[in-house]
């Protein structure tokens, strides 16, 4: 029944795609783009001045902002082009609608987030002194906000505009929901994890040939090899510089327990967080944007695409428990876990029927 629509279902749905369309091409782009520079501005004259590991967010955040404002400009171009083929019915072309508001869901959500962290967050009582507490007018819903929810009102708009019966309305709400929300999630432990890959303090100060290829200090895959990955993140880059190789000092950590650690080492030693954060950051990537894509295939029940769909949950899955346990980091557990449940889920029988078509098992 899911094939079969109303001429009032077709309707909405094409007018959806329109609005929607010329949304994501004219307004969007620049709700992105405010709260990017916005969120940068913070993100340099705030935090990076006491507490450098933040200045990866920078190239970091201007990467991720920049694809997504390419992709959600492209989708709502595609919306237009094919609303007259969802009026008509055509189960193809309401699929990609699933498919490119899904892209505007999770991207604004992961645009939404950033907001949170480099504005609103406080860290004036944390663990690196110095970092003033955000403006007290400051605002919590971004300009990018209107991007997840307009995202989300086609998204469910696309699922459920079909004759289907209710209770299958509801299974689908729910998987696919849980596809879009473990995506996003995915794509945040991405982001944690490319941050603290790339960051290397002696691009901070002033050591000289640092570009020299052979330098193991400016390189990201050896670098955690001479300092402790954990400490990097609760110091300052004054503290860093002053500290001498193979001198034990008292760390402040995240939770305010004090412990005297070694943060640089004179001799490399195998760092577990270099593999870690390489899967769980770069290897997330990946999987966020498999799960996204993945979605208008699996709307038409497409083998290949529930498979693809069932390996990018299942990398995620082991790569951010990796991270959990070398970084124990609670943020990481909460994004295995919840990529661990999306993988139960979409094994269910009672879900997987909306995935992929029952008769090719």
């Amino acid at each position: 029944m899911f094939k079969e629509t109303t001429k009032n279902q077709r309707m909405i749905a094409a007018v959806v795609a329109v609005a929607i369309g010329l949304y994501l091409m004219i307004i969007a782009p620049t709700q992105a783009m405010i709260t990017l520079k916005l969120a940068l501005h913070a993100v340099m004259e705030r935090l990076i001045p006491f507490d450098p590991d933040f200045y990866t967010a920078v190239p970091i955040l201007g990467a991720t902002f920049g694809i997504w404002m390419i992709l959600i400009v492209f989708g709502g171009a595609l919306l237009l082009v094919i609303a007259y083929s969802i009026y008509k019915g055509k189960l193809e072309a309401r699929a990609t609608g699933m498919g490119v508001s899904a892209i505007a869901s999770v991207a604004g959500m992961t645009m939404f987030i950033p907001w949170m962290v480099l504005i609103v967050a406080d860290y004036s009582q944390g663990p690196v002194p110095g970092i003033s507490p955000p403006d007290a007018d400051v605002t919590k819903i971004p300009p990018v906000l209107w991007i997840m929810v307009v995202g989300l009102i086609g998204y469910f708009t696309f699922l459920l505009m079909d004759k289907d019966e209710l209770k299958n309305k509801i299974y689908k709400t729910i998987i696919y929901t849980g596809i879009g929300v473990v995506a996003g999630m995915v794509f945040m432990n991405a982001q944690h994890g490319v941050r603290y890959f790339e960051f290397i303090p002696e691009y901070l100060n002033e050591t000289e040939n640092l570009d020299r290829h052979d330098n193991p200090y400016g390189n990201k895959y050896t670098n955690l090899d001479y300092y402790d990955a954990h400490a990097l993140t609760t110091i300052s880059q004054t503290q860093m510089d002053v500290i001498k190789a193979d001198e034990a000092v008292d760390i402040v950590q995240k939770d305010k327990t004090v412990q005297s650690i070694v943060v640089k080492k004179s001799t490399p030693v195998y760092n577990p967080n270099t593999i870690a954060l390489f899967l769980g950051g770069y290897g997330n990537y990946i999987s966020s944007f498999l799960m996204i894509f993945m979605v208008p295939f699996v709307f038409l029940r497409k083998r290949w695409a529930y498979n693809t769909l069932l390996m990018a949950t299942l990398l995620s899955m082991v790569a951010t428990y990796w991270n959990a346990l070398v970084r124990g980091s609670f943020e990481w557990v909460i994004g295995g876990t919840m990529s661990l449940g999306l993988l139960i889920f979409l094994l269910l029988p009672v879900f997987k029927q909306f995935l992929v078509n029952p008769e090719e098992d």
